[in-house]
């Protein structure tokens, strides 16, 4: 079984690898992505989680859509820790035509589109900061939260978000195409208001209320959880930062 399972993940990985090198609509077609099961994140942009399974190897996907233009995407897999040194090298050897894969055979994930995924909403100037790059891009995880999951670790945008938030980026946070990202920064606000000046209270007041009549369902975690809620009533919610 096993050496079929080699067999089968091989064949994918070259021609995964074709696909790669031909056009980003070949290697979607390879992945066979469908249409469906899209989440909106406002304003024209969608995005798709998903991924294709084959043999004892998977390929994980994160499609960034805009008006229903491919713009963006991440392309992530791992080699089994429980394999043998001997196919760890092998599928090492047949990733790396794809893949940066280290000493330790961890994976890296692709990115396509990055600088587009990174780009702010209309209505204010982009900042070219590695930083609020990391946050303000929807592949970077969409649920809203803090500590998620049977064991209750804090989610990857969180962490980011954590890392980079002040109150001199609050208002371009609002701009992100993440939605996550930009409940994170009205959250940072109301928590935070004495930290504002009246100019920026009132611009991001302004951006606040575009925002709440933007009708979408948000992710959102509670606890072990993931659910979806209207994104004007999780902003009034906010609003009561203790």
């Amino acid at each position: 079984m096993e050496k079929y399972y080699v067999r089968v993940d091989t064949l994918f990985i070259s021609q995964l690898t074709e696909a790669y090198n031909t056009s980003t609509q070949e290697l979607l077609k390879t992945l066979e992505v469908k249409n469906d099961g899209r989440e909106n994140l406002g304003f024209g942009y969608q995005i798709k989680e998903s991924g294709k399974g084959v043999g004892s190897i998977s390929f994980n996907y994160k499609i960034l859509y805009y008006k229903n233009e491919v713009i963006a995407y991440e392309l992530s897999t791992y080699i089994k820790a429980n394999k043998s040194r001997k196919l760890k090298k092998l599928y090492k050897e047949r990733l790396s035509a794809m893949f940066e894969v280290n000493d330790e055979y961890k994976v890296e994930p692709i990115y396509f589109g990055l600088d587009k995924a990174n780009e702010p909403l209309d209505g204010i100037e982009k900042h070219n900061d590695i930083g609020l790059n990391k946050i303000m891009n929807p592949l970077a995880g969409i649920i809203f939260g803090n500590r998620c999951g049977y064991g209750m670790s804090v989610l990857n945008n969180r962490k980011l978000f954590d890392d980079i938030i002040k109150v001199g980026n609050t208002e371009y946070l609002l701009y992100s195409i993440n939605p996550a990202t930009r409940l994170m920064a009205i959250e940072f606000y109301y928590c935070n208001l004495i930290k504002f000046n009246e100019n920026q209270k009132k611009s991001i007041n302004i951006r606040i209320e575009e925002l709440k009549r933007t009708p979408m369902l948000t992710r959102i975690c509670y606890g072990c959880t993931v659910g979806g809620e209207l994104t004007e009533k999780i902003i009034t919610d906010l609003k009561n930062c203790k």
